[in-house]
């Protein structure tokens, strides 16, 4: 239980970012982007700290990672219903 806090932690974190870059006029894609940078910059911190205390930083990006990773399944699927030629409305 006590790594789902940070995990949930990191999730909230990103969540935060997306709101905040799509609160500036963001497009989707865009914002998404913004996240994974976010990711990759707090997994490079907890790389430089180290120790028990970059460990934690890291189990907290590993959560802002499902986040981007989870978003872009949705963007992705939700771009795709928009594209689609023939619209099944059954």
């Amino acid at each position: 239980m006590d790594i789902l806090l940070p995990i949930g932690f990191g999730i909230a974190v990103n969540l935060v970012v997306f709101l905040v870059s799509k609160s500036l006029r963001q497009k989707n894609e865009r914002s998404l982007l913004i996240c994974l940078i976010a990711f990759l910059v707090v997994l490079f911190v907890s790389i430089i700290i180290g120790s028990w205390v970059g460990m934690g930083i890291g189990v907290v990006s590993l959560g802002m990672l499902i986040f981007v990773i989870l978003t872009g399944i949705i963007i992705a699927l939700k771009s795709d219903r928009e594209y689609q030629i023939i619209r099944r409305d059954n």
